[in-house]
C-alpha cells in the first residue's frame, strides 16, 4: 500500500510539472505574440527594407548559367570524352589553354560530365567487360553509391550528361566542336562509317540474288500444282532458308542504317538544354535578408530584456 500511494504521488507531481511548464509555455506564447503586434509595424518595415536590399543584391551580382549538352560517344571514345572534359575543366580553372574559335573561355567557369543512369544500358554493354568486372558493376549498383562517378565504367553507358556553367550564355556547338577536333576519332569515325556503307551495299547485292532466285519459285509451281505441296510440307527446305536469309540481311541493314545516322559525328549530339540561371545562395537574398533583420531586431529586444532583469537583481 505504501508503495501504491508513492507511486500516485509520483505520477501527480509529474502532472503538476506538466501543468506548470504548459502555463509557462502558454505566458511565453502570448508574450511572444503580443511583442510582435506592439512591434508589428517595424517588422513590416524590416521585411520590406530586406527584400528591397536583397533583391538589389541579386540583381548587382551577374547569376551563373547552367546548360546541359546529351552526348553518345562513337567509335569507342567514352574515356576520352571524360579525359577531355577534365582536362578542359582544369584549365578553365587555371586559366592554361586557348579556346579561341571554339568559345569565350573567359565566360566559362565550370564543366563536368557524368553517365545518364540506365542500368539497361549496362546491361547491353556487358560483352565489352572483362569477366571480373561484371559481379562489380552489380554490386555497385546504388544510387548513392559512387559508381556512376567512375570514368572505369563510363562505357557501359550510351548516354552521357555535359554540365556547363558560364556567366552568360555561349555557344553549345563550340564546345562539341572542341572535342570533335581530333583527326584520329575522326578517321576512325569515317573509316567506320565507310565499312557500314560497304556491308549495307553487299546485303544489298545479296538480297537482290535472293530475289532473283524466289522469282523461279512461282513459275516452278504453275508447272506443277505438285510442287506447291511439296513447298508447303518441307519444313526446312531451300525456299524457307533463302526468306530467312533475306529476312536476316533486311534486318541488318535496318540496324546498320540507324548507325550510320549516329555516325555524322564522333558525339553525337541528342539534345541541348536552355541557358537557366544556376540555383544559388544569392538567388535567396530576396528572402534571406528579411529573415535576418527581423531574427536581429528580436533577439535584440530578447538580450535587452535579460540585461535588465539581470541589472534589476542585482
Amino acid at each position: 500500500m505504501p508503495q501504491n500511494n508513492n507511486q500516485d504521488i509520483d505520477v501527480f507531481d509529474l502532472f503538476r510539472g506538466l501543468k506548470s511548464q504548459m502555463k509557462k509555455l502558454l505566458i511565453f506564447g502570448y508574450r511572444f505574440v503580443k511583442f510582435l503586434l506592439r512591434n508589428s509595424l517595424i517588422l513590416v518595415a524590416l521585411i520590406v527594407l530586406g527584400a528591397a536590399l536583397g533583391y538589389g543584391l541579386s540583381k548587382l551580382f551577374n547569376p551563373l548559367k547552367t546548360a546541359e549538352i546529351l552526348v553518345a560517344p562513337n567509335v569507342q571514345s567514352t574515356s576520352y570524352l571524360y579525359g577531355k572534359i577534365e582536362t578542359l575543366d582544369r584549365s578553365i580553372s587555371e586559366n592554361e589553354a586557348d579556346f579561341t574559335g571554339y568559345f569565350s573561355a573567359e565566360k566559362l567557369k565550370k564543366i563536368e560530365i557524368e553517365p545518364v543512369e540506365d542500368i539497361t544500358s549496362v546491361l547491353k554493354n556487358l560483352q565489352a567487360f572483362p569477366v571480373d568486372i561484371v559481379p562489380r558493376i552489380s554490386e555497385s549498383y546504388d544510387d548513392e553509391s559512387s559508381f556512376f562517378e567512375k570514368p572505369l565504367y563510363a562505357p557501359a553507358y550510351d548516354l552521357h550528361k555535359i554540365v556547363v556553367v558560364a556567366t552568360d550564355t555561349i555557344r553549345a556547338q563550340g564546345i562539341l566542336d572542341y572535342l570533335e577536333a581530333n583527326t584520329f576519332l575522326q578517321n576512325k569515325r569515317k573509316a567506320a562509317y565507310k565499312s557500314i556503307e560497304t556491308e549495307i551495299q553487299a546485303n544489298r547485292f545479296s538480297i537482290n540474288q535472293l530475289d532473283s532466285i524466289l522469282t523461279v519459285v512461282p513459275s516452278a509451281v504453275a508447272q506443277d500444282h505438285r510442287n506447291l505441296a511439296l513447298l508447303n510440307s518441307a519444313e526446312n527446305n531451300e525456299v524457307s532458308a533463302i526468306i530467312n536469309s533475306k529476312t536476316k540481311l533486311l534486318e541488318r541493314n535496318a540496324e546498320l542504317v540507324q548507325q550510320l545516322e549516329s555516325l555524322d559525328a564522333v558525339f553525337k549530339v541528342y539534345g541541348v538544354s536552355n541557358w537557366v540561371d544556376k540555383t544559388s545562395l544569392r538567388s535567396f537574398l530576396m528572402y534571406i535578408i528579411p529573415l535576418i533583420l527581423v531574427l536581429i531586431f528580436i533577439f535584440y529586444h530578447l538580450a535587452l530584456r535579460i540585461h535588465n532583469r539581470l541589472k534589476d537583481q542585482h
